[in-house]
């Protein structure tokens, strides 16, 4: 190989480096959802660097399939920024909830005062600066014209990862050496995440993932080690649920198990039209798909079997016992987080600021030695701290999902399993949003924004296939000698 052809290679595989640079940092400093963890100094001077590579990378065409992806996320960001902004003393004591704070300064003597939209504006500030990690998953994903199978393979090894840490994590106890985390649930199986609930969750994503992967069209592309090791990874990953004690995840990796199942049995009854001008080989062929499912869920039962029997699935002993203290301050919570709304629904206290404000509101009765550091609802955080600018935003994104999949599910040329797959995912992050807070890690931020970008390329892609990106390249490397976009 000559020298140029040498640079050439090197230069063509340069975004993937910075793409699997960004993925590795991510999975090992990027699974907290508090803004003051140590590991937010390195991972986001890390995602900032990595931002170079990626503008200069980067072409108009690239851009396409995730417009709106950029206008909501660019919506979101100029709204941040402006509840950060000083108002007037006259226009922002009109604002509602802003009596209390108020009357302190007349208290003080700092009438005069000059204040932003958010009440808590440090932590509005951090909120705009843990937004540069998703930017930069986004960007990179897209100037490297990453193809949706490799992000699904990026995604299984992160789910790999979470597993083996989380059940490395059990084994060592609370001591363990492989908790990432200063604050997190010692004794559980947290995983590459400060919360347990968080790590099962995305460990029931993973499944889904690997299902996807497991039943993709012409997936000859996928190397047969990989091929091979998806079996033994899902169990690995269902494994590292049984053994938490979180709820919903189990309840979310049910329904991925169940959807999965789904999957196959609808590529099963799919007919190949390269073989049935051969009706022996196409029998034999369903023959030896129907014995790898068969064989695929007598192992996944036998193993979900062995955990419930042997009484190591505490989220499944949960599920008969419930824990009353738990229930009760679940529902205490709702009458407080319906005043906050009814108060705040207009402009928001500001991202970040709800632990600072529900102290306001906090009642008597529910006063505990620990706080509360989120609403564990982020469907009702959102309204309290965005208002309506970041209902409206919700609103589009929720259209543009219920659009795009019914273009989706009205397209005969899609798998049926495809269609399965992307209404489970949002099924899982919807539910799981109600009663917690994932989609506020940088892990689940990144990974959302790559699998709306893949949405958007099935959407686009007419039959939409795993193994291959949804415009095709005519240079040969990956257009890198076009014209880019600075």
């Amino acid at each position: 190989m000559t020298r140029s052809a040498k640079n050439d290679a090197i230069g063509a595989a340069r975004p993937w480096l910075w793409f699997g640079l960004f993925v590795v940092a991510l999975a090992l400093l990027g699974g907290s959802s508090r803004p003051d963890p140590l590991q937010n100094v390195a991972l986001r001077p890390i995602a900032a660097l990595l931002l170079i590579p990626a503008l200069y990378r980067m072409r108009v065409a690239d851009l396409a399939p995730a417009r709106v992806i950029l206008v909501l996320g660019g919506a979101m960001l100029i709204w941040t920024i402006a509840q950060l902004a000083p108002l007037p003393p006259s226009l922002w004591q009109a604002l509602p909830g802003r009596d209390t704070v108020a009357g302190l300064d007349r208290l003080a003597g700092l009438d005069g005062v000059w204040r932003p939209i958010s009440l808590a504006p440090f932590r509005g500030l951090n909120a705009v600066l843990a937004m540069i990690v998703p930017a930069t998953a986004l960007l990179l994903f897209l100037s490297a014209r990453v193809r949706t199978q490799t992000v699904l393979l990026a995604i299984t090894a992160m789910g790999t990862v979470n597993a083996a840490f989380g059940i490395l994590q059990v084994v060592g106890g609370p001591r363990s050496p492989f908790y990432l985390f200063a604050l997190t649930n010692r004794g559980a199986p947290a995983g590459i995440f400060a919360n347990e609930n968080h790590a099962t969750v995305f460990a029931a994503i993973v499944l889904l993932v690997i299902a996807r992967l497991g039943v993709g069209e012409r997936n000859a592309s996928l190397p047969a080690w990989a091929r091979l090791a998806l079996g033994p990874v899902y169990v690995l990953i269902l494994m590292a649920v049984l053994v938490g004690s979180s709820r919903a995840g189990l309840g979310a990796a049910a329904l991925a198990v169940g959807a999965g199942v789904l999957m196959m049995l609808v590529q099963l009854r799919k007919r190949d039209p390269a073989s049935s001008s051969k009706p022996e080989v196409a029998q034999r062929e369903r023959r030896q798909r129907t014995a790898l499912i068969a064989g695929g869920g007598v192992a996944v039962c036998l193993v979900v079997a062995a955990f419930i029997l042997l009484g190591r699935a505490p989220a499944a002993a949960d599920l008969l016992a419930s824990n009353a203290t738990i229930e009760d301050l679940r529902w205490s919570l709702w009458p407080v987080l319906g005043a906050m709304i009814h108060e705040h629904w207009l402009v928001g206290t500001g991202f970040g600021s709800f632990d600072a404000v529900y102290r306001i509101y906090e009642p008597t009765a529910l006063l505990f030695p620990l706080y509360l550091n989120q609403a564990h609802n982020d469907w009702a955080q959102l309204v309290i701290e965005g208002g309506l600018p970041a209902v409206a935003c919700l609103l589009g994104l929720i259209g543009w999902l219920g659009t795009t999949i019914l273009r989706i599910l009205r397209d005969s040329r899609t798998p049926r399993a495809v269609v399965i797959f992307w209404i489970t995912w949002l099924v899982i992050i919807m539910a799981a949003s109600v009663v917690d807070y994932p989609l506020r890690t940088p892990i689940f931020q990144s990974v959302s924004v790559w699998l709306l970008v893949c949405l958007a390329r099935d959407c686009k892609g007419g039959k939409a296939r795993i193994d291959e990106p949804a415009v095709a390249d005519p240079s040969g490397e990956m257009g890198w000698q076009q014209t880019r976009m600075h």
